[in-house]
């Protein structure tokens, strides 16, 4: 068990029990400053397509034809269709933003939800010639990182409880499991219509929510493995790998003794030089599991 799965490290974020998107929010819990900063940036990025008009849409979004332009795969997840498009990804962004943040950190979190966002449109443009659709067609908006949020936040909270439309509680896994299935079956109906000549015509891009959802499947199975893999290859034959297990295990027994006192006496017997040590071992395992 790692630090930060501990409950009484949870200073601010609870999620050992039941936890409901707009349900009992108001509780204390609070998104943070990534996923406020990139509210904000996707506000202000509409209300510039307000005033500057297509042009402004056309420079940055993501359009097929133009798949060599690599800024267009961070910009175009700035852009929206329109007030519900962007509407319905800044509510997504700020339930399941703030709980992947409050887990992974700002640092890593950013990275993972712009990555996936990058990789949505990638796959869209791989596979506009597969679907036969146009070339010139811009693709926008914020859903291919929200995707990877929603994987991430299924496989490392499943059970929380999310209200669908406001209105259904749902387990999160659920949820994930039925929008990346509807998402596949609407690529492959669109695939079966393309091999017969017809492609499918519409605003939604399910090929860049897959790959948004595929990015994040590499980040938290197949990451992991390449580094444990390669941390243990260059670690073996100097002894350095014995070493660091016997200093992380006396480091796990010191922290244990003081999250026991925590549990007897609560936080506020800790001395300043225990807490110390608690900072201290957070900030260290953040910088690992980055």
């Amino acid at each position: 068990m790692g630090l930060h799965d501990r409950p009484y490290m949870r200073v601010r974020y609870d999620f050992s029990r039941p936890w409901r998107a707009g349900g009992d929010f108001t509780g204390g819990y609070h998104p943070g400053r990534v996923v406020k900063t990139l509210i904000i940036i996707n506000v202000l990025v509409f209300i510039a397509q307000g005033l500057f008009g297509r042009r402004f849409l056309l420079s940055m979004a993501v359009i097929p034809q133009y798949w060599w332009q690599v800024w267009r795969y961070l910009t175009f997840q700035f852009l929206h269709g329109g007030i519900g498009h962007i509407l319905f990804n800044m509510i997504a962004l700020y339930f399941l933003g703030l709980i992947l943040e409050a887990y992974w950190g700002p640092k890593r979190f950013i990275v993972f939800y712009l990555t996936c966002g990058a990789a949505a449109g990638l796959v869209h443009v791989l596979m506009t010639p597969v679907l036969h659709q146009p070339v010139d067609v811009p693709l926008v908006g914020a859903s291919g990182g929200i995707f990877g949020v929603l994987v991430a936040c299924a496989v490392l909270f499943p059970n929380v409880t999310v209200l669908l439309f406001f209105i259904f509680p749902m387990r999160l896994w659920i949820v994930a499991v039925g929008l990346l299935l509807f998402a596949f079956l609407e690529v492959m109906v669109g695939i079966g219509a393309a091999m017969e000549g017809e492609p499918i015509s519409g605003g939604i891009s399910h090929p860049a929510h897959l790959g948004g959802a595929a990015a994040a499947a590499v980040w938290l199975w197949v990451i992991p493995k390449l580094q444990w893999r390669i941390h243990w290859r260059g670690s073996i034959g100097a002894g350095r790998w014995e070493k660091k297990i016997e200093k992380r295990r006396k480091e796990a027994e010191r922290i244990d003794r003081i999250l026991d006192k925590i549990r007897r006496e609560g936080i506020n017997s800790l001395t300043w030089w225990e807490k110390r040590i608690l900072r201290q071992a957070s900030e260290k395992q953040q910088k690992d599991d980055w």
